[in-house]
């Protein structure tokens, strides 16, 4: 009688009542809440150091603001009057628990972008949804390995508040219309003064000047990092907010008028095409390995400046092949920097961040692709789970024989020590992510020695040990350091002023990775495959330890995280040491080029043996995820780094500024203007090509990048 008495009294209740208050309360309630957070999560608007506090109480508010589309979908969810109002009791049930499941759905997404904001640095935007969409389960299995107890507070958080908001708004619905009225007016006052707050420190950023130190901590104005803040670091509405809104002004803007006109690339060739084409008897018959190892930084050999033997297997191969000295992956990501590699073709795909579909609309040629129909056995070996954003269905061709990734290994996954449940989950569902390194090899050298001697083979290895957070399966005793740190490492969450220890765990990981090299090298050495094995080794991408303010990889495109490692070594080769700019995705053209076969008109990337072509050529990266929208071009000693949501531009000069410290782009207009022309044209001719193959498959593969020419500016000095 109780119960429907409620029901009656809300069926008569005003409709303002009924919608105000309630939002009015959960907007002061999550108003609370969202202050806190704002406050004790890192790196959040209020711990910005180059802001003012009146900018940061702004961007805060604006937080509050960003938040009240989803404060009044919460609001009239939970309450208890308005899903039940003009309906009948089952239907006003049903509809009441509808409404309170989509009220915990959005809770629970709110709580999750904090979570991912805590353990990345980043609010979960587009690419994050794209991601998530394109293989939940195993980023699920991701989230539980790298910290379950996140995966576990967020639904307890979300659960929490809501039962937190259903009681404030059913004792709201007992107090009387005065108290109800003030209420709303308080939140009226208050929702007034947030917005003037708000507005205010927008135009004192406006107002304000560039700071005169331009270094790596402050680049820019204030009212570069005022907007930039407002959008990254000022909560998960804020994000989707600041994503929506550069989705709107993005036409218009100086990238849209370089997306008009495309080149065109060669036309596709047919089914055995390039086969034909090829001198069987000038060919060499080389075996081909193919080794990427996560996260290798340039700086970890000795040769390019580590000052420890981390990886002795990888420096015995670059004291035999060549190492190229200033190689560059084309990616900051590992989905995109690996298929580069393989297919030699610039990652960039479209204006944002898209997971590989289970069919490919685009051409694009693999190694196991140009050597299967000449008479070559084919494999991959991954110790990482290629489903991740859709990889395996760029890698599966039906040239590939054999495919090995932790979704098809029968044998035990590697867990971290600290798994707190994930094992059994994982096992059972097999989404573990990772295998141990020891065990892709083991499977490695099974498989070759299943094969004919006579037999030439291609075989892609990735080994995945020294991706965060740099953890050995148990009894290997580390090699630096003492192997543990006493915080946990949630992808580039972790104090900074700890980065040397957490270094020695990532060289601990490198070296298990490299031992495991070594045991590869052995076989085919005992084998006898040896001494006619091509054998190219890299890292897929570098990994940065807050040498700009942010760790690991996925984020920004300065150098540690671009520049890698690149050894080739031919057989009959002598030793050589390369120091002209090369990208990773050039490693297959220059070994089919090595082995005598015609390049391959798919291949955006170039022979290096070539000196001449590439003494002016540009390097372009590209960076599309949650944590970043980038792209970046490095010529000439310079180095232009282009943030795609607010067109802005960092400009270094690398002969003076290897660290890439002091942005001198206002300095060196000639410098910029020239570097972002050539940028943005190889940016349109990316995606054009690329959008236009949605639509329809191309006739031809895609277009060239810009060809290289001299960049001549001044060099104006950082001031």
């Amino acid at each position: 009688a109780s119960s429907g008495a409620r029901e009656g009294t809300a069926t008569r209740t005003p409709l303002s009542r009924r919608v105000l208050t309630p939002i009015a309360l959960v907007w002061l309630i999550g108003g609370v809440v969202y202050a806190a957070l704002l406050i004790i999560v890192p790196r959040t608007v209020w711990h910005v150091a180059g802001l003012s506090l009146l900018n940061r109480i702004g961007l805060a508010c604006y937080s509050q603001i960003a938040a009240l589309p989803a404060t009044a979908l919460i609001a009239l969810c939970v309450s208890p009057s308005w899903p039940r109002a003009g309906f009948p009791r089952p239907a006003a049930r049903v509809r009441e628990t509808a409404a309170l499941a989509a009220a915990f759905l959005t809770l629970c997404f709110q709580f999750a972008s904090w979570a991912e904001f805590y353990s990345t640095g980043g609010f979960a935007n587009w690419e994050s949804w794209l991601l998530t969409a394109s293989n939940p389960m195993l980023l699920l299995a991701h989230v539980m390995a790298e910290e379950p107890l996140l995966f576990l507070i967020v639904p307890l958080v979300s659960l929490a508040m809501l039962l937190l908001y259903r009681w404030t708004l059913r004792k709201a619905v007992e107090w009387p219309a005065g108290r109800a009225r003030a209420v709303v007016r308080f939140a009226g006052v208050a929702l007034a003064a947030v917005v003037l707050t708000a507005l205010s420190a927008d135009v004192s950023t406006r107002r304000s000047t560039p700071p005169e130190s331009r270094n790596a901590a402050s680049e820019g104005s204030v009212r570069a990092l005022f907007v930039s803040s407002a959008r990254e670091r000022s909560g998960a509405w804020a994000r989707l907010l600041g994503d929506l809104r550069d989705g709107v002004l993005r036409a218009g803007t100086t990238i849209d008028r370089w997306t008009r006109t495309t080149p065109q690339g060669a036309t596709v060739l047919g089914a055995g095409e390039y086969a034909a084409g090829a001198n069987r008897t000038q060919l060499h018959h080389w075996n081909v390995v193919v080794v990427l190892f996560e996260s290798l930084r340039a700086d970890e050999l000795t040769a390019l400046g580590s000052r420890r033997v981390v990886m002795p297997a990888l420096e015995r191969l670059a004291a035999e092949g060549t190492l190229y000295a200033r190689a560059y992956s084309p990616a900051a990501q590992s989905d995109f920097a690996t298929t580069a590699v393989l297919a030699s073709q610039y990652p960039l795909r479209g204006a944002s961040f898209h997971p590989f579909p289970r069919v490919l609309k685009y051409p694009r040629v693999l190694p196991w692709d140009v050597l299967q129909p000449l008479g070559w056995r084919t494999a991959v070996f991954s110790s990482q789970n290629e489903e991740w954003a859709g990889m395996i269905n760029f890698l599966r061709t039906d040239a590939l024989e054999h495919v090995l990734h932790s979704e098809t290994y029968s044998g035990p996954t590697y867990l971290p020590a600290n798994d707190r449940g994930f094992r059994a989950w994982a096992t059972r569902f097999r989404r573990a992510g990772k295998i141990d390194d020891r065990s892709t090899i083991d499977e490695a050298i099974s498989w070759l020695d299943s094969i004919p001697a006579s037999s030439p083979f291609v075989a892609y290895v990735n080994l995945q040990s020294s991706h965060t957070p740099y953890q050995q399966p148990s009894g290997v005793p580390p090699k630096f350091g003492s192997g543990r740190v006493s915080f946990p490492i949630l992808f580039d969450a972790y104090p900074p002023d700890s980065a040397p220890a957490v270094r020695d765990l990532y060289d601990n990981s490198l070296a298990y990775a490299d031992d495991q090299f070594a045991r590869l090298r052995a076989a085919l050495e005992r084998s006898g495959r040896w001494d006619s094995t091509v054998v190219v080794a890299m890292g897929d991408h570098g990994e940065a330890f807050f040498e700009h303010g942010f760790a690991a990889h996925g984020s920004e495109l300065f150098a540690e995280v671009l520049h890698v490692p690149l050894v080739i070594r031919l057989p009959g080769q002598a030793a050589a040491r390369d120091t002209l700019g090369a990208l990773t995705l050039d490693a297959m053209p220059t070994v089919l080029a090595a082995m005598r076969l015609p390049p391959h008109p798919a291949f955006q990337g170039i022979d290096l043996r070539g000196a001449q072509a590439r003494t002016h050529r540009p390097l372009f990266g590209v960076s599309q995820t949650p944590l970043a929208d980038q792209i970046a071009i490095r010529q000439d000693g310079w180095s232009l780094i282009y943030t795609l949501q607010d067109d802005g531009i960092r400009l270094y000069d690398l002969t003076h500024d290897p660290r890439e410290l002091c942005n001198v782009s206002d300095a060196n207009p000639v410098a910029r203007d020239a570097l972002t022309e050539t940028l943005l044209t190889w940016y349109a001719s990316q995606v054009n090509y690329y959008t236009a193959a949605l639509i329809a498959p191309p006739h031809h593969y895609a277009p060239p990048a810009p060809t290289p020419r001299r960049l001549v500016a001044p060099r104006i000095p950082c001031r």
